[in-house]
């Protein structure tokens, strides 16, 4: 098989932030609410590049605290990613500090989750994610 022939999708890393029984997302330009998180960069491990992002998205601390989710994913049409997605808590207190990546940030429970519009996966993920919680 030849170089041009290999399945390459870009990595994606997302966090399920969990406080208090309630996990952090934004709301995209799609007007979808997703998991804070992003493109992994040349030489960055998984769980800094969540760190990262969680920060420059939303100007938190998370701490990472294990891998809920691996998988090949489309948010759009055409376009496929392979996204981690890691179980998070916050590392220190805070509010969150909307980028100008996203319109809105909120705090959902599982059950306040399914009345949202998601991306596909998303909500059994973050359903697992606070499983864990309780």
């Amino acid at each position: 098989m030849g170089d041009t022939d290999r399945y390459q999708l870009p990595i994606s890393v997302k966090a399920v932030l969990v406080e208090d029984g309630r996990a952090c997302l934004l709301l995209n330009e799609r007007d979808q609410w997703e998991l804070p998180g992003g493109r992994l960069e040349k030489g960055e491990t998984p769980e800094a590049c969540l760190l990262r992002e969680v920060r420059e998205e939303i100007g938190l601390e998370a701490a990472v605290e294990g891998l809920l989710d691996a998988r090949a994913f489309e948010p759009v049409p055409g376009k496929e990613v392979f996204i981690l997605v890691y179980r998070c808590r916050l590392a220190a207190p805070g509010e969150p500090v909307l980028s100008p990546e996203h319109r809105e940030v909120g705090w959902f429970t599982a059950g306040e989750a399914e009345a949202l519009v998601l991306p596909a996966g998303y909500l059994e993920t973050l359903r697992r994610a606070l499983l864990r919680e309780k």
